[in-house]
């Protein structure tokens, strides 16, 4: 990535691939809470704090930051911020600082790049992000405690991690945003009871060497029982599956390398039809353990490709990278869950966010768009 176009274009592209470094972490020690930067040198590595907030208006806010090497230098981050409101009108911030232009406090989460700040310390975190277009600030405290899932995937020496430092939260925010040619005049508008989760990730090399495809769904329910999935699959098809249960905010059973099969699919929203489940089977039996029903994914909320808000050129560059796409939905689920003498529906709304790469091989057979 040192050729004469990324010399030439370097902040529009720096800009892009920190939004699209999705998922996963650090796991020297995986059992290690780490929400500083581990700064890694490999070639391609990133890093990152992946948060979605789905506010009781239908107001969705995306806010990550992402530190990665890739290009001249190293160590380089960024931050980007998506606001869907109910009318479905989009505001982007997007900000990116190369070759640790940036600052983090050694001993907490604490991370500036520019004037976009995320800190805080469990279970209260805030979220800052400020450019010419406007400002979002967060406030969210999370309803769970933290829960690391450990390395997700190895493939030889390559990777990945991932800690939910936030599986459950809820949020309060405001945002302001400036009109051409104004500064501070833009009045305030409130977001309240915001549901949603936090995740905290690195790769130790280019997610398109790790995944072909990811899935999470996290409930946003009030129940006392809650559960989260995290599901990811190579190009092999091999797939490594991760299920917490919540009862209270305190994990209370976790299991892996279960499958949960497709029912339904349709196809994403987008001119590519990448088939995705519409309805998933849950069957997951242990000793002791068991849970059992449906996950229907209902509605279509936003597509995030940052490639289509680039210039016609870079886009055209940049769009020749095997980078993620991420789909983002409401669901439902039904499941019965039974643990010992305990037996009981668990039921509730979920937020599923379904990430694949660009050049995924596409499945036959679907016939569903979303809009």
């Amino acid at each position: 990535m040192s050729s004469p176009f990324w010399s030439g274009t370097r902040s529009a592209v720096l800009s892009l691939l920190l939004a699209l470094s999705l998922s996963v972490s650090d796991a020297d020690d995986a059992t290690k809470f780490d929400t500083q930067p581990s700064l890694l040198r490999d070639e391609w590595y990133s890093e990152g704090w992946d948060n979605l907030f789905y506010f009781a208006d239908g107001t969705l806010l995306v806010a990550q930051i992402t530190v990665l090497n890739i290009g001249l230098g190293s160590h380089h981050a960024g931050v980007f911020g998506l606001l869907v409101t109910p009318d479905r009108q989009r505001t982007i911030i997007k900000q990116s600082r190369s070759n640790r232009e940036w600052d983090f406090a050694e001993d907490q989460l604490d991370i500036q790049i520019a004037q976009n700040h995320l800190s805080g310390e469990h279970p209260k975190y805030r979220i800052q992000l400020v450019q010419a277009r406007g400002e979002i600030d967060v406030d969210f405290t999370a309803q769970a405690e933290r829960w690391s899932l450990g390395r997700t995937l190895e493939l030889g020496d390559d990777y990945q991690y991932v800690s939910f430092f936030a599986p459950f939260l809820r949020a309060d925010a405001r945002y302001r945003l400036f009109a051409e040619g104004e500064s501070d005049s833009a009045e305030w508008q409130k977001l309240e009871d915001g549901r949603g989760f936090a995740v905290r990730y690195i790769n130790s090399t280019g997610l398109h060497n790790l995944i072909s495809s990811s899935t999470r769904i996290v409930s946003i329910a009030d129940s006392a029982i809650r559960p989260v999935f995290y599901i990811s699959r190579d190009e092999q098809d091999g797939t490594q599956s991760f299920l917490g249960v919540f009862d209270e905010g305190r994990l209370i059973h976790q299991t892996r390398g279960f499958t949960l099969d497709v029912e339904n699919k349709r196809e994403t929203a987008d001119s590519d039809a990448r088939d995705i489940p519409s309805r998933l089977a849950v069957d997951i039996k242990e000793q002791g353990f068991s849970l059992q029903g449906v996950i229907d994914i209902d509605q279509f909320l936003v597509r995030i490709d940052p490639v289509d808000s680039l210039k016609p050129f870079v886009r055209t560059i940049v769009k020749l990278l095997n980078t993620p796409i991420q789909y983002r939905y409401l669901a439902r689920y039904d499941l019965l869950y039974t643990s010992g003498e305990r037996k009981m529906k668990i039921q509730g709304q979920a937020l599923m966010d379904h990430t694949v790469l660009r050049y995924q091989k596409r499945d036959p057979g679907s016939s569903t768009n979303d809009k």
